[in-house]
């Protein structure tokens, strides 16, 4: 889809896409585009298809966005499911929103031990 937007002015009118389909995005029905070009990966919403002048987009890397595809089994439908809109902007799960890190998180709360470690001080 031709898009004159400033806003998307740097971007190669030559991508290729990879999905285009109607979805259901936080209660609003977006034809959802993702395209790519070598390096980055786009991901637009148009709210209205026939005004391709107004649309939300994100643009990825392509080493993020394999990521995020190998995270849903290369499979677009889950990827749109982890799509919603936040304050008007396109806000994807696992890449806006940080996902808990098991190494980062500590099971042992400061001053208490656990029952694992009573066992050994005996």
């Amino acid at each position: 889809m031709q898009i004159k937007n400033s806003l998307f002015a740097g971007s190669d009118q030559k991508r290729k896409v990879l999905y285009r389909n109607f979805h259901n995005i936080s209660g609003i029905i977006y034809l959802v585009e993702i395209s790519r070009t070598a390096k980055k990966v786009y991901i637009i919403l148009f709210p209205n298809f026939e005004k391709p002048d107004i649309f939300i987009y994100e643009a990825l890397s392509d080493k993020i966005f394999q990521k995020l595809m190998s995270d849903q089994n290369f499979q677009f439908i889950d990827f749109l499911a982890t799509f919603k809109i936040k304050y008007s902007k396109l806000w994807i799960e696992g890449y806006h929103g940080h996902p808990i890190d098991p190494r980062k998180v500590k099971t042992v709360q400061p001053g208490r031990v656990s029952n694992d470690e009573n066992m050994y001080q005996s």
